[in-house]
């Protein structure tokens, strides 16, 4: 079931079949090695032999020039990245451009503190003017590959990010009888090179075009950037100032390479990127690729799903792809646009929005066997706790508490007392914490990084909770934006269940603040209760107990649920029942700002699933730029995050107990592999003929596990690293498990 041999996709030797299949022939020409190698570190990844042929078959499709390049939002063109670098490409076959942008290249004047564009490299192909336009961004491979084809001319080109650092490389082949003349030119930021501080220079028989830019200068430090365009397999001239000039013979290839580095990556970064690009050989380049396509191999052999919806599950790919190239630790983190910025005044700053915007992204990426993509989400927090605890200080408050708007190195874009009358960001940013622990069970990110933080947001609470006739309630907390002084918001009451129900247990495990427990056990259980209303006959929830009742434009009103985590399927029946009415009342299928919570909601009480899967298809088909990523009004990257809604419905643990294919039409079926559970388990099963067929579990910490049985009143046979083991009954049974451990699971009836 979850073995090679019964996919026909699965050994190596078929992956390179599909993927020969894929690419043009210049690519299999060139980089066999690349796939040999790739070949191989399949061969050795774990599950690797199953999780790279879904992502295999999926690729987003351009047919024409991308049509939001350069934008203040999301690019809708092909996306490459590295999680440092971002590579947004747009323009047409005679004007092929490609914009650069850096998570850590901000300015940081505090009255208008955002990201900024590097620059871009155009190459300019006059002769393919009004040529045909085909691009297929491929996740696998982390690659682009264009056709561009006119009377009798055809022109194929290969670009990727290198996953390995900060070089963009586009391969260029020419089909026909004819050469093809092509100008490569450099931009400095939104302008021209010529006039703008940068520099070119021109070096025999290679020409290499660069340039510099700064964003501002701080004692100490100057923040820069450089860049550094190299032509290599064929002879070149300047052509002008910051230019030059290159002919593209029939069955030749060519490489234009570019090195983007700011003064974090190197102290002298102009002469690294020089010299980077400058020592390049073909021969280096394959090489490269060869290590390149590794590390993608590497990545996508974490985790794999299959399901029916091919455009939903090609969706899922995509959003990973997405967050695995914005987002590596060791780096800045990635703001609102990832780190695809075209323009130097991005909407909203390009910021962390700490009212979920800069903690969405990485909700998909904890149950995906990805985890490692959000460390550079609490580098940025904690880079912002002295302002956090200084502006809990000139309010009269303990603990830490955050403006909306923060960036890296503790940047506030804004005000730095700019809640807009939210006092929940800081908690809402604890989320993010408490999965982070939850997922790995590493102790010592809880010991060193989780634990303290959540102790300063719970001093906050404490401080500022008031405790009358017998519970504890919020006052002047905006549930929205500005939305006044409300009482008791339905999402803070949440977010606080879920902070001191773990901080409690956090507490027993380290071992520490054994005196503060019974006054955050009291929090705990005396926290208001869940408001209520009534609308149309029907109870539903209350955005909140006084002030804002509710609202027709967001998804506020059920983010207790989902992300704050405070309500599941354990959960009292009527309350999901109210849960469920709540979401139909709203009906938010379709939501400026809730595409990151609504589905993931639905899921998690319950939901009709194949209404779920319906309305979550239809957003794709509606909603979706061609690179794959789903735009709306309040954010770009953060709707990576409603994908996750699938892992839920396939597997289930948030509350400490593993649900097999929990909300799924069982008539439909699906597999996974390797999704990762609370505990540090990671889970492959799958659902096939409305059965549940084998499940495997592999311990990497060691605890002790509870399962849902997947097979309801049968007993449940326990299959320890190949050996038959003890037998299991009940509806729902726990078991300790070793490090490093697999547990099978299969019917006790059945061999």
């Amino acid at each position: 079931m979850l073995s090679p041999q019964d996919d026909k996709f699965a050994s190596p030797r078929c992956a390179r079949a599909a993927i020969g299949r894929q690419v043009s022939p210049l690519t299999r020409l060139r980089w066999v090695p690349a796939l040999a190698l790739l070949a191989a570190a399949l061969a050795r990844a774990h599950a690797s032999d199953i999780a790279l042929n879904p992502v295999g078959k999926h690729t987003a499709i351009f047919t024409q020039p991308p049509q939001h390049v350069p934008t203040a939002g999301m690019p809708d063109g092909p996306l490459l990245g590295n999680g440092d670098l971002g590579v947004a490409m747009a323009g047409p076959p005679e004007a092929q451009r490609f914009y650069f942008g850096k998570n850590d290249f901000w300015r940081r004047n505090p009255a208008d503190a955002s990201v900024m564009t590097v620059g871009s490299v155009t190459l300019s192909f006059p002769a393919m003017q009004g040529a045909s336009y085909r691009q297929e961004q491929d996740l696998a491979r982390a690659e682009v590959r264009g056709t561009f084809a006119k009377d009798g001319l055809t022109l194929r080109s290969r670009s990727w990010v290198d996953a390995n650092g900060n070089l963009l490389v586009t391969s260029l082949h020419c089909e026909g009888d004819t050469p093809l003349t092509f100008l490569v030119r450099q931009t400095v930021g939104e302008k021209d090179l010529v006039g703008q501080g940068g520099g070119a220079t021109v070096v025999e028989p290679d020409a290499m075009s660069w340039f510099t830019r700064k964003a501002d200068a701080l004692p100490g430090r100057s923040r820069e950037v450089a860049v550094a365009t190299r032509i290599l397999g064929t002879s070149v001239r300047a052509v002008g100032e910051g230019g030059f000039q290159a002919t593209l013979k029939p069955g030749d290839v060519v490489e234009v390479v570019s090195a983007v580095l700011t003064d974090l990556d190197a102290a002298d970064f102009l002469a690294t990127a020089k010299q980077r690009v400058a020592a390049l050989r073909p021969s280096d380049l394959a090489t490269l690729s060869a290590l390149h396509q590794q590390w993608w191999a590497a990545f996508w052999a974490k985790s794999f799903l299959a399901i029916p919806d091919q455009e939903i599950e090609r969706r899922w790919y995509a959003a990973l792809y997405v967050l695995g190239s914005c987002s590596r630790a060791g780096k800045i983190a990635p703001g609102l646009w990832g780190n695809w910025i075209t323009t130097d005044h991005p909407n909203w700053h390009g910021d962390f929005h700490l009212n979920y915007n800069f903690q969405a992204p990485y909700y998909i990426a904890y149950s995906a066997n990805h985890a490692e993509l959000s460390l550079p989400f609490y580098q940025a927090i904690g880079e912002s706790l002295p302002n956090g605890r200084a502006m809990a200080q000139r309010h009269g408050w303990k603990g830490v508490h955050f403006p909306v708007c923060i960036g890296p190195w503790g940047l506030s874009p804004e005000n730095p007392d700019g809640d807009w009358g939210q006092r929940s960001d800081a908690a809402f940013a604890a989320l993010n914490f408490i999965w982070q622990y939850q997922y790995t069970q590493d102790a010592n990110f809880l010991r060193v990084t989780a634990y303290p933080y959540l102790r300063e947001v719970a001093d906050f609470w404490d401080d500022y909770l008031k405790f009358e006739n017998g519970r504890y309630v919020i006052y002047s907390d905006s549930i929205h934006e500005g939305s006044g002084p409300d009482m008791n918001p339905v999402l803070s009451l949440g977010l606080l269940r879920t902070l001191f129900k773990n901080l409690l247990a956090m507490s027993v495990n380290l071992g520490v603040d054994a005196d503060r427990r019974a006054r955050w056990q009291s929090i705990s259980q005396h926290l208001s209760e869940f408001p209520l209303q009534e609308r149309d006959g029907q109870e539903v929830f209350r955005y909140s107990e006084k002030g804002m009742a509710w609202c027709d434009s967001n998804t506020l009103g059920i983010q207790h649920i989902f992300p704050a985590g405070a309500i599941g399927l354990d959960s009292d029946p009527k309350l999901l029942e109210i849960c469920r009415r709540t979401l139909q009342a709203m009906g938010r299928w379709s939501d400026n700002n809730g595409f990151s919570s609504w589905y993931t909601t639905c899921a998690r009480v319950g939901y009709d699933p194949r209404i779920i899967l319906a309305k979550l298809r239809a957003e794709c088909d509606q909603r979706s730029y061609p690179n794959l990523v789903l735009y709306y009004g309040g954010g770009g990257l953060e709707n990576v995050a409603g994908f996750l809604a699938v892992n839920e419905m396939l597997l289930q643990s948030h509350e400490g107990v593993l649900r097999f294919f929990p909300v799924w039409p069982r008539d439909q079926n699906a597999r996974f592999g390797d999704l990762r559970a609370v505990g540090a388990f990671l889970v492959s099963a799958e659902l096939k003929d409305a059965q549940v067929g084998r499940a495997r579990i592999r311990s990497e910490r060691g605890r002790n596990c509870a399962v849902q049985n997947p097979w309801p009143g049968q007993k449940v046979r326990l299959v320890r690293n190949g050996k038959f083991a003890e037998i299991a009954t009940g509806d729902r049974f726990a078991f300790p498990t070793s490090v490093g451990e697999t547990i099978e699971l299969r019917p006790a009836e059945r061999p």
